[in-house]
């Protein structure tokens, strides 16, 4: 198969690559939201079915990455541009840590951060240079619907309770890791969290049109609390009820 090797942004041959919301990203979007849905409709009826699903997508999401950092070693791809520091590789980590343990901020960080994180990597994918059966491409989908389906099983299941009281703890997490994440960028030009470049295609893009480079990270502002009016003011509305 033509280019399902290639992993080197502009390896790939413009009319081979994915393309956003070409026919390959619709079809990948379409047939996760098909399959994520009946996981949440069978998780309401057996919530033994919830638990195990828990623990099953805890270990398979850093199964998942170690074999795309193989993959990437043995082509010689593999640097420190390709390391788990984006929200979606920490949120890796944060998944395994609560299919095992629990906890009830653990659990507000994925609702919060996690959830909405995944969703806007699958919408806005950055691998779209790739094409849609390439081989990283497939592990990128498979990853970012296992990371969006934790916290949505956890939700359907009752393991996840969200509370908007908690926001507070979430900020005081995500700020100093945010910084850690800007220095290190500095130090090694990459652009992990985006806060060094907007991707393209992206919300953030459409901000740097207008904000320019850096004033395009003030769009992190609105869209957070954005996403989190959109999170927590149902609930807020379904307790009052």
């Amino acid at each position: 198969m033509a280019g399902f090797w290639t992993f080197r942004r502009g390896a790939t041959p413009a009319e081979q690559a994915m393309g956003l919301y070409g026919p390959g990203h619709l079809l990948w979007l379409l047939g996760g939201t098909l399959v994520l849905f009946l996981t949440i409709r069978n998780v309401r009826h057996s919530p033994a079915l919830g638990r195990r699903l828990r623990r099953w997508i805890g270990l398979a999401l850093p199964g998942v990455e170690l074999i795309r950092v193989l993959a990437l070693c043995l082509a010689g791809e593999f640097g420190v541009g390709w390391l788990p520091l984006h929200l979606c590789g920490l949120s890796l980590f944060l998944c395994t840590w609560h299919s095992f343990r629990g906890g009830g901020l653990a659990g507000e960080l994925l609702y919060a951060l996690t959830l909405p994180g995944a969703a806007m990597a699958l919408l806005f994918p950055d691998w779209t240079y790739l094409p849609a059966l390439n081989f990283l491409s497939i592990l990128c989908f498979a990853f970012h619907w296992l990371l969006l389906a934790y916290p949505a099983v956890c939700l359907a299941s009752g393991a996840i309770r969200p509370d908007a009281r908690r926001l507070p703890r979430v900020l005081a997490v995500l700020l100093p890791v945010t910084g850690a994440v800007y220095l290190f960028d500095r130090t090694f030009s990459v652009n992990y969290f985006f806060l060094i470049q907007a991707p393209a295609g992206s919300p953030l893009a459409w901000f740097a049109a207008f904000l320019g480079t850096p004033g395009y990270l003030l769009g992190y502002l609105p869209m957070l609390a954005l996403v989190w009016l959109l999170l927590y003011l149902p609930l807020r509305r379904k307790k009052r009820k």
